[in-house]
């Protein structure tokens, strides 16, 4: 078998058959992210990826991303002494109807860094106007260019989904091909060989996300198969164990926050009931895989199951009585 590498105890080849193949070991990074919502909206219908961007405009939220972008380095050399200045926004004081923050020139290296106010960088809620105020001209910071670059940029926010947004497509994806992310850090997940051809709209779709990414940043995106033999299966059961481990405690913790706590929603908590029967069937659908008995976690699966099953009756309880 040709292209054959190792990866932390991954085995892979870029080539092969189904049928001699554990799955596919995925991994992607996002980078600093901004598309276009309705541009993001189509691409994910056009390839059948569910989006979750939805269209509520945080303004103080863009206004916050917006202005935190704005960071310069300038180091000048001035008779052959060099001296680093850092142009950024920060915090000052704000009101429910105006956020606001402040440009300020900071010059490194001192005993004591010196700190200089640039602008006043502001956006009032009740007539919807970002402003500019009390600029001071400076010979290091062009100070007109950073203020205009964040209006441009806090409009854009507004239109924009950012990595976060896109990251939770991406995520959400994976897990409905029953992929496993990986104790390695960073984006990399197992999928299991069922869904093996999903990898490639997946990679498909990070390049062409590249293609409208507002920021020109790179985004990557590769994968290679896993050879399915003893050492892998071994492997990937460890990495199982460690994944859902932590999913048994998210789960437990928030089942047992809605008993303690008395949740009069049925609709939350047969959501919650319907992610631990999923969780069920992922454990059921890896054994397969695997071709082993996945009973390394069997006391935390049956706390958690009845949890859920108390959710059930709680749920069941509370619409008998409505209808009553």
């Amino acid at each position: 078998m040709d292209n054959i590498f190792d990866m932390k105890d991954f085995i892979g080849t870029s080539a092969g058959d189904k049928e001699h193949m554990l799955g596919k070991f995925l991994y992607f990074s996002l980078s600093n992210l901004l598309v276009e919502k309705e541009a993001l909206s189509q691409l994910c219908e056009e390839m059948d990826i569910p989006y979750t961007g939805g269209k509520r405009l945080s303004v103080a939220d863009a206004f916050r991303s917006a202005t935190g972008d704005i960071r310069e380095r300038y180091p000048i050399t001035s008779g052959g002494e060099t001296h680093i200045y850092l142009a950024y926004c920060r915090d000052n004081k704000h009101t429910a109807d105006m956020l606001s923050r402040e440009l300020v020139k900071e010059t490194l290296n001192q005993n004591t860094n010196q700190y200089e106010k640039l602008a006043n960088i502001s956006f009032d809620k009740r007539d919807h106007v970002f402003r500019c105020d009390n600029l001071m001209m400076d010979d290091v910071v062009d100070v007109r260019d950073c203020c205009r670059r964040a209006e441009e940029l806090f409009e854009l926010y507004q239109r924009c989904a950012n990595r976060k947004q896109i990251e939770t497509i991406c995520t959400n994806f994976l897990l409905s091909l029953d992929a496993t992310k990986l104790s390695i850090a960073g984006h990399m997940y197992f999928v299991p060989k069922t869904y093996m051809e999903k990898v490639d709209v997946f990679e498909d779709f990070i390049t062409l996300l590249g293609n409208l990414n507002r920021n020109n940043t790179p985004l990557m995106v590769n994968s290679f198969y896993i050879i399915d033999d003893e050492k892998q299966r071994g492997k990937m059961t460890e990495e199982f164990y460690a994944a859902v481990k932590k999913e048994i405690a998210t789960y437990q913790e928030r089942c047992d926050y809605l008993i303690q706590s008395g949740s009069q929603s049925p609709a939350v908590m047969d959501r919650w009931v319907l992610k631990v029967q999923g969780l069920e069937e992922k454990k059921k659908h890896y054994e397969q895989v695997l071709q082993r008995e996945l009973d390394g976690l069997d006391d935390e699966f049956n706390t958690l199951k009845f949890l859920a099953q108390e959710l059930q009756v709680r749920a069941n309880s509370i619409r008998f009585q409505k209808a009553a």
